[in-house]
Protein backbone atom coordinates (compact mmCIF):
# COMPACT_ATOMS: atom_id res chain seq x y z
CA UNK A 1 0.00 0.00 0.00
CA UNK A 2 1.36 3.38 -0.86
CA UNK A 3 0.31 6.95 -0.41
CA UNK A 4 1.24 9.98 -2.50
CA UNK A 5 3.11 12.92 -1.77
CA UNK A 6 1.25 15.93 -0.53
CA UNK A 7 1.71 18.96 -2.57
CA UNK A 8 -1.68 21.07 -1.81
CA UNK A 9 -1.22 24.23 0.89
CA UNK A 10 -3.62 22.27 3.66
CA UNK A 11 -1.40 19.43 3.96
CA UNK A 12 -3.06 17.85 7.13
CA UNK A 13 -6.83 18.39 5.43
CA UNK A 14 -5.80 16.61 2.24
CA UNK A 15 -3.75 13.87 4.13
CA UNK A 16 -6.96 13.30 6.16
CA UNK A 17 -8.87 13.03 2.90
CA UNK A 18 -6.36 10.57 1.28
CA UNK A 19 -7.00 8.39 4.57
CA UNK A 20 -10.08 8.55 4.14
CA UNK A 21 -10.66 7.66 0.49
CA UNK A 22 -8.33 4.24 1.10
CA UNK A 23 -10.82 3.72 4.18
CA UNK A 24 -13.82 4.32 1.56
CA UNK A 25 -12.47 2.32 -1.33
CA UNK A 26 -11.45 -0.94 0.45
CA UNK A 27 -7.47 0.10 0.59
CA UNK A 28 -7.45 0.39 4.59
CA UNK A 29 -9.55 -1.91 6.07
CA UNK A 30 -11.40 -1.75 9.15
CA UNK A 31 -9.26 -2.46 12.38
CA UNK A 32 -6.04 -2.89 10.37
CA UNK A 33 -2.60 -1.41 11.43
CA UNK A 34 -1.97 2.12 9.93
CA UNK A 35 2.01 2.19 9.15
CA UNK A 36 3.84 4.05 11.92
CA UNK A 37 4.04 7.85 11.98
CA UNK A 38 7.59 8.22 10.38
CA UNK A 39 6.78 5.86 7.86
CA UNK A 40 3.49 7.64 6.86
CA UNK A 41 5.49 11.07 7.09
CA UNK A 42 7.58 9.89 4.54
CA UNK A 43 5.02 8.67 2.05
CA UNK A 44 3.44 11.88 2.16
CA UNK A 45 6.28 13.97 2.33
CA UNK A 46 5.31 15.86 5.17
CA UNK A 47 6.75 16.71 8.67
CA UNK A 48 5.71 14.49 11.61
CA UNK A 49 3.81 17.89 12.82
CA UNK A 50 1.60 17.70 10.34
CA UNK A 51 1.02 14.11 9.72
CA UNK A 52 0.34 14.32 14.07
CA UNK A 53 -2.39 17.47 13.07
CA UNK A 54 -4.36 14.85 10.86
CA UNK A 55 -4.59 11.94 12.33
CA UNK A 56 -5.67 14.06 15.92
CA UNK A 57 -8.79 15.09 13.56
CA UNK A 58 -9.24 11.32 12.52
CA UNK A 59 -9.29 9.93 15.59
CA UNK A 60 -11.63 13.22 16.83
CA UNK A 61 -13.98 11.77 13.99
CA UNK A 62 -13.61 8.30 15.88
CA UNK A 63 -12.23 7.09 12.20
CA UNK A 64 -9.07 5.94 13.38
CA UNK A 65 -7.83 4.74 17.03
CA UNK A 66 -4.30 4.82 19.07
CA UNK A 67 -3.00 1.67 21.04
CA UNK A 68 -0.48 2.45 23.69
CA UNK A 69 2.94 0.72 22.26
CA UNK A 70 1.12 -1.36 19.59
CA UNK A 71 0.15 1.60 16.99
CA UNK A 72 -2.63 3.16 15.00
CA UNK A 73 -5.71 1.49 14.04
CA UNK A 74 -8.80 1.64 11.43
CA UNK A 75 -11.96 1.90 13.76
CA UNK A 76 -13.51 -1.60 13.58
CA UNK A 77 -16.80 0.21 13.17
CA UNK A 78 -15.68 2.81 10.63
CA UNK A 79 -17.69 1.95 7.52
CA UNK A 80 -20.83 1.99 10.16
CA UNK A 81 -19.95 5.42 10.92
CA UNK A 82 -19.85 6.96 7.44
CA UNK A 83 -23.18 5.23 6.31
CA UNK A 84 -24.60 7.01 9.23
CA UNK A 85 -22.51 10.00 10.34
CA UNK A 86 -24.61 12.28 7.51
CA UNK A 87 -28.20 11.03 8.02
CA UNK A 88 -27.75 11.12 11.34
CA UNK A 89 -26.60 14.44 11.19
CA UNK A 90 -29.54 15.16 8.95
CA UNK A 91 -32.16 13.80 10.91
CA UNK A 92 -31.35 15.53 14.15
CA UNK A 93 -30.20 19.33 12.90
CA UNK A 94 -32.21 21.50 10.61
CA UNK A 95 -30.39 23.94 8.14
CA UNK A 96 -30.96 26.52 10.85
CA UNK A 97 -30.03 24.74 13.77
CA UNK A 98 -26.66 23.98 11.58
CA UNK A 99 -26.20 27.38 11.04
CA UNK A 100 -27.06 29.22 14.65
CA UNK A 101 -24.65 27.04 15.99
CA UNK A 102 -22.18 27.82 13.50
CA UNK A 103 -22.77 31.14 14.15
CA UNK A 104 -21.95 30.36 17.86
CA UNK A 105 -18.76 28.66 17.45
CA UNK A 106 -17.08 31.08 14.38
CA UNK A 107 -18.01 34.04 17.15
CA UNK A 108 -15.67 32.14 19.47
CA UNK A 109 -13.36 31.35 16.20
CA UNK A 110 -12.29 34.66 15.55
CA UNK A 111 -11.38 35.64 19.30
CA UNK A 112 -9.06 32.76 19.12
CA UNK A 113 -7.74 33.89 16.14
CA UNK A 114 -7.18 37.66 17.44
CA UNK A 115 -5.87 36.19 21.10
CA UNK A 116 -3.17 33.72 19.50
CA UNK A 117 -2.50 33.73 15.60
CA UNK A 118 0.07 35.70 14.39
CA UNK A 119 0.44 38.80 12.21
CA UNK A 120 1.63 36.76 9.32
CA UNK A 121 -1.04 34.19 9.86
CA UNK A 122 -3.61 36.22 9.54
CA UNK A 123 -2.39 38.31 6.95
CA UNK A 124 -2.15 35.06 5.01
CA UNK A 125 -6.02 34.99 4.53
CA UNK A 126 -6.35 37.38 2.15
CA UNK A 127 -4.98 34.98 -0.37
CA UNK A 128 -7.89 32.75 0.15
CA UNK A 129 -10.06 35.46 -1.22
CA UNK A 130 -8.93 34.98 -4.78
CA UNK A 131 -8.86 31.46 -4.72
CA UNK A 132 -10.79 29.97 -8.13
CA UNK A 133 -13.41 27.61 -8.43
CA UNK A 134 -11.13 25.49 -10.74
CA UNK A 135 -8.25 25.64 -7.47
CA UNK A 136 -10.98 24.89 -4.76
CA UNK A 137 -12.13 21.58 -6.77
CA UNK A 138 -15.08 20.44 -5.31
CA UNK A 139 -15.32 21.79 -2.09
CA UNK A 140 -16.64 25.57 -2.16
CA UNK A 141 -14.66 28.41 -1.74
CA UNK A 142 -16.52 29.47 0.97
CA UNK A 143 -15.73 25.74 2.63
CA UNK A 144 -11.40 26.61 2.67
CA UNK A 145 -11.55 30.03 3.85
CA UNK A 146 -13.91 28.76 6.81
CA UNK A 147 -11.78 25.84 7.18
CA UNK A 148 -8.80 27.98 7.42
CA UNK A 149 -10.12 30.15 10.42
CA UNK A 150 -11.21 26.97 11.75
CA UNK A 151 -6.97 25.63 11.64
CA UNK A 152 -5.97 29.19 12.74
CA UNK A 153 -8.24 28.85 15.94
CA UNK A 154 -5.99 25.80 17.17
CA UNK A 155 -9.30 23.92 18.22
CA UNK A 156 -9.15 20.68 16.61
CA UNK A 157 -13.21 20.21 17.57
CA UNK A 158 -13.89 23.64 15.59
CA UNK A 159 -12.00 22.16 12.32
CA UNK A 160 -14.10 18.99 12.94
CA UNK A 161 -17.38 20.87 13.18
CA UNK A 162 -16.52 22.84 9.48
CA UNK A 163 -15.70 19.71 8.17
CA UNK A 164 -18.90 18.01 9.47
CA UNK A 165 -21.03 21.08 8.41
CA UNK A 166 -19.93 21.57 4.89
CA UNK A 167 -20.41 17.56 4.33
CA UNK A 168 -24.10 18.20 5.76
CA UNK A 169 -24.99 20.84 3.54
CA UNK A 170 -22.58 20.15 0.53
CA UNK A 171 -25.71 20.27 -1.97
CA UNK A 172 -26.54 23.84 -0.54
CA UNK A 173 -23.00 25.56 -0.24
CA UNK A 174 -21.81 23.72 -3.97
CA UNK A 175 -25.24 25.51 -5.53
CA UNK A 176 -25.10 28.83 -3.67
CA UNK A 177 -21.65 29.40 -3.82
CA UNK A 178 -20.42 29.42 -7.22
CA UNK A 179 -23.09 31.62 -8.78
CA UNK A 180 -21.56 34.72 -9.79
CA UNK A 181 -23.31 37.20 -8.11
CA UNK A 182 -22.98 35.63 -4.69
CA UNK A 183 -19.50 35.32 -5.27
CA UNK A 184 -19.02 38.46 -5.00
CA UNK A 185 -20.64 39.03 -2.31
CA UNK A 186 -18.84 36.19 -0.47
CA UNK A 187 -15.26 37.67 -1.19
CA UNK A 188 -16.62 41.16 0.03
CA UNK A 189 -18.31 39.14 3.52
CA UNK A 190 -14.66 37.26 3.93
CA UNK A 191 -12.78 40.50 3.12
CA UNK A 192 -15.01 42.29 5.60
CA UNK A 193 -13.97 39.62 8.30
CA UNK A 194 -10.06 39.36 7.56
CA UNK A 195 -9.80 43.31 7.94
CA UNK A 196 -11.36 43.09 10.89
CA UNK A 197 -9.29 40.09 11.90
CA UNK A 198 -5.70 41.81 10.60
CA UNK A 199 -6.96 44.97 13.28
CA UNK A 200 -7.86 42.64 15.91
CA UNK A 201 -10.84 43.83 16.68
CA UNK A 202 -12.98 41.19 18.09
CA UNK A 203 -16.39 43.29 18.00
CA UNK A 204 -16.11 43.69 14.23
CA UNK A 205 -14.54 40.35 13.45
CA UNK A 206 -17.60 38.86 15.27
CA UNK A 207 -20.18 41.79 13.35
CA UNK A 208 -18.46 40.51 10.18
CA UNK A 209 -19.21 36.97 10.74
CA UNK A 210 -22.92 37.41 11.61
CA UNK A 211 -23.41 39.61 9.04
CA UNK A 212 -21.98 36.65 6.86
CA UNK A 213 -23.79 34.14 8.11
CA UNK A 214 -27.65 35.69 8.08
CA UNK A 215 -26.91 36.21 4.54
CA UNK A 216 -26.30 32.31 4.21
CA UNK A 217 -29.10 31.53 6.30
CA UNK A 218 -31.53 33.55 3.73
CA UNK A 219 -29.76 32.01 0.97
CA UNK A 220 -30.07 28.49 2.38
CA UNK A 221 -34.22 29.39 3.31
CA UNK A 222 -34.55 30.21 -0.48
CA UNK A 223 -32.44 27.23 -1.69
CA UNK A 224 -34.78 24.35 1.00
CA UNK A 225 -38.35 26.61 0.90
CA UNK A 226 -38.29 27.98 -2.63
Amino acid sequence: MRFSPITNEKLSDKIVRTIMDKIKDGTLKPGEKLPNEIELAEEFSVSRGILREALIILQARNYIYRKPKEGTFVNPEVMTLLNNSKGISLKKATYEDLIEMRECIEQKVVEKIIDTASDEEIAELYDLLSITDEKAGQRSIDYYFHYRLAELSRNVMFVNFINTYYDVIDELTSQTTKKGSRREEIYREHLAIVAALVKRDKKRAKEAIVNHLNIVLQNAKSFYEG
